[in-house]
């Protein structure tokens, strides 16, 4: 079972001028556009909605701004934006797996991404690491897996929480490997990963950009990311693939969808508006400051690679027999 996420070719930038005026109702064009993100403020998805905001703002010369309804992991974001009026004032910036991977291992999931909302455009990817406490006095994920099997108490891993990618990573990992990890379950990725760091559980899986600080602090070792290539801030650590596991390829990204029904030109007077926004030099940096990377997909294309992954994770979960904890 693969588990790969091929990533399209970045796609043209819309030409120069404004793109949102085009199709648009009259009431959407005058009043506020809202960005819908389903997390804390201060967190990375927050800070990706306002970069995005402030620089399509900038260049359309409109206000959008973004507004924080956290909860269920994202979810309740979701259930907002599907159940506004579909004229583009409102709009949803959220992790793919909120709409790829919740579906299949959550009972509670109220929507259905493939109806309910409309993808305006891919906005950037993320990849994830999987990575030991500096105690283990492990340097290789081969080292990781041969320790695990002498002593199984170190398979216990920490995750962000139940059904989320980390823990499919860690799920995937110890079927690939032929080792029994333990998933223990975090409110979040901070207490994970400082138990990690104080050695209060032996290995933890989050996201690439959280794990950058405590590896170069020497305080965890991030063994193997999941993308397709080495993660530009981790120079240092192999892919899964490099490290002999070569279906263990995640790639994840952020997309914008709009509810259900709004009207197609809406839909491709945004998808390039966002286009054009995220080829400006500012929104790169920030986004890469972040632990975002560029990958602007164009609606059709970014609708594609929704369904496709949504398919994928289906599969996958019940592959894995997931049953949650």
């Amino acid at each position: 079972m693969t588990t790969r996420r091929h990533f399209l070719s970045f796609a043209a930038a819309a030409a120069a001028g404004s793109a949102l005026g085009w199709g648009r109702p009259a009431a959407a064009q005058a009043g506020v556009t809202k960005l819908f993100v389903g997390f804390q403020a201060g967190g990375g998805f927050d800070a990706l909605a306002r970069i995005v905001a402030e620089q399509l703002q900038k260049h359309e010369g409109k206000t959008f701004i973004v507004e924080n309804k956290p909860g269920a992991a994202g979810r309740l974001a979701v259930d907002s934006v599907r159940r506004s009026a579909p004229d583009g004032s409102v709009l949803l910036v959220t992790p793919s797996p909120v709409l790829t991977l919740a579906p299949h291992t959550e009972s509670d999931v109220a929507f259905d991404p493939l109806r309910d909302l409309v993808t305006i455009a891919r906005l950037a990817s993320f990849d994830y690491g999987f990575a030991v406490s500096a105690a283990l006095n492990v340097s290789t994920l081969q080292d990781y897996i041969d320790a695990v099997r002498k002593d199984g108490k170190l398979g216990a891993y920490g995750s962000p929480g139940v059904g989320l990618t980390p823990h499919l990573v860690g799920m995937i990992l110890g079927r690939e490997a032929g080792i029994e990890l333990l998933h223990v379950p975090y409110k979040g990725t901070a207490p994970a990963l400082q138990d990690a760091m104080g050695n209060q559980v032996p290995a933890v899986c989050a996201t690439a950009p959280a794990l950058v600080a405590g590896h170069k602090s020497g305080r965890i070792r991030v063994l193997a990311t999941t993308g397709s290539q080495r993660n530009p801030d981790l120079p240092d650590v192999p892919t899964f693939t490099e490290s002999g596991l070569k279906d263990l390829v995640i790639e994840d990204w952020a997309v914008m969808s709009a509810p259900a029904g709004t009207p197609a030109p809406v839909v491709d007077a945004l998808s390039k508006a966002v286009l054009a926004s995220l080829t400006d030099p500012k929104l790169q940096q920030q986004f890469k400051q972040q632990g975002f990377y560029p990958a602007g997909l164009a609606a059709e294309a970014a609708a594609a690679l929704l369904k496709s992954d949504y398919e994928q994770w289906k599969t996958l979960v019940k592959a894995l027999d997931f049953k949650g904890n």
